[in-house]
């Protein structure tokens, strides 16, 4: 009779493997810290548009109390609170001198869009600025020199 052959026994060696973990984790964390860079900075830029949305907001409400004096008195209030474009752009204008220079040197290149009265009673103002993500990543560098952000906002005037 003959014997069989053994099958032939594969011995891993523990040296084998050493450095693929590590290879694994330095890549998981190289792609974790791009993901929490890509986080952060949509989130910067999510931050900024709320706050200019904010200060548009306030500049809306504050121009809605702007009526045109000069035409509520020629009328003799019948026609109600009419709103002008005059009337909104300089109040818009009068609110921007008073707040704060840290509110409005805050943004990059900050500017008035547009202001104006849609009809006799609501006010629209649109702002725009420029947001940079804090942190650049590889995934951002076409745009490392920001984003325009533009708001829109509308204001109902109302009687008392």
């Amino acid at each position: 009779m003959r014997a069989e052959p053994q099958p032939r026994r594969v011995r891993i060696r523990a040296g084998d493997e050493d450095g693929q973990i590590m290879l694994l984790s330095i890549v998981y964390g190289l792609v974790t810290l791009a993901l929490v860079l890509v986080v952060a900075s949509v989130s910067h830029l999510h931050i900024e548009r709320k706050r200019l949305w904010n200060l548009a907001d306030s500049l809306a409400a504050g121009a809605a109390d702007a009526t045109d004096v000069g035409r509520w008195y020629d009328t003799g209030g019948t026609d109600g609170l009419v709103l002008t474009d005059a009337s909104v752009s300089e109040a818009v204008g009068d609110q921007l001198a008073a707040t704060p220079e840290v509110v409005a040197d805050s943004f990059i290149d900050f500017r008035v869009v547009s202001v104006s009265a849609v009809d006799d009673q609501t006010v629209e103002v649109i702002l725009s600025a420029r947001a940079r993500p804090p942190l650049v990543p590889w995934v951002l560098v076409p745009w490392q020199d920001g984003f325009t952000v533009e708001v829109t906002s509308r204001a109902h005037a109302t009687e008392p």
